[in-house]
């Protein structure tokens, strides 16, 4: 996590209050902005990730979300294309595909989760992404992989569910 990093504070509404630093919204009774993006491969596949075991925030967990905190200033579709190139060297323009209001580890968050699809193998980062593969959606749905992050497989279940 980057701490010193500085992102707006909103309300529950979305509506902008002030900036901060990123892990503070919470204690400040405020919302944080993520940008997540799922990203689809071929037909009905998925792309699923291992997070490192150093990660502050579940780790070792495997997820769909590929995405982090809106820098302030942000829009959820830079932020969404920003933390793609960032996390596995993909540019591309994804598509905000549903928004929600979710609770976090460091607080609770505005997400909006895009989707885009994969036309070249990724280049991920490993600070960010231990391993990743293509998974069936509807299997991912039936079984996903142990340990996964709620929210993923929430979002998967919305999208595709």
């Amino acid at each position: 996590m980057h701490s010193a990093e500085v992102i707006d504070f909103v309300d529950g509404s979305d509506r902008f209050v002030r900036r901060g630093r990123r892990g503070q919204a919470g204690a400040a009774g405020l919302y944080y902005r993520v940008a997540a993006t799922v990203l689809l491969a071929g037909p009905g596949h998925v792309l699923v990730y291992r997070r490192p075991s150093a990660a502050a925030v579940y780790p070792d967990h495997h997820d769909v979300l590929i995405g982090g905190s809106v820098r302030a200033g942000e829009t959820y579709r830079q932020a969404a294309r920003r933390e793609l190139a960032e996390e596995l060297g993909i540019r591309t323009d994804p598509v905000e595909a549903l928004r929600l209001r979710r609770p976090s580890p460091v607080g609770p968050c505005h997400l909006a989760v895009h989707t885009a699809r994969l036309v070249a193998p990724p280049a991920p980062d490993p600070a960010e992404i231990a391993h990743h593969d293509l998974w069936p959606i509807a299997a991912f749905l039936a079984a996903p992989p142990r340990p996964v992050v709620p929210c993923g497989r929430h979002v998967l279940h919305r999208l595709f569910g």
